[in-house]
């Protein structure tokens, strides 16, 4: 086998096991914002105040915060 080969097959099974290690962490952090949301709802903080902290400390949009309040709110139900 070529070094030329040798490479290209270790970049193509790097990038595999990057893109893996990516939606693993996406993937958590999607439950991360999740479970904030329901610990602020638990708490009884206006959803006014939840979706402005979830905008400031996760960089979401106002639609994205709503979003992850309502999983909150299903959270909260399990």
């Amino acid at each position: 086998m070529s070094s030329g080969m040798g490479r290209e097959l270790l970049d193509g099974i790097q990038s595999g096991v990057q893109e893996r290690v990516n939606d693993e962490i996406s993937r958590i952090q999607l439950m991360d914002i999740t479970r904030a949301a329901a610990a602020l709802l638990d708490a009884n903080v206006k959803e006014e105040t939840i979706e402005r902290l979830l905008c400031k400390y996760w960089d979401l949009r106002p639609s994205e915060a709503h979003y992850f309040i309502r999983e909150g709110e299903e959270e909260r139900k399990l």
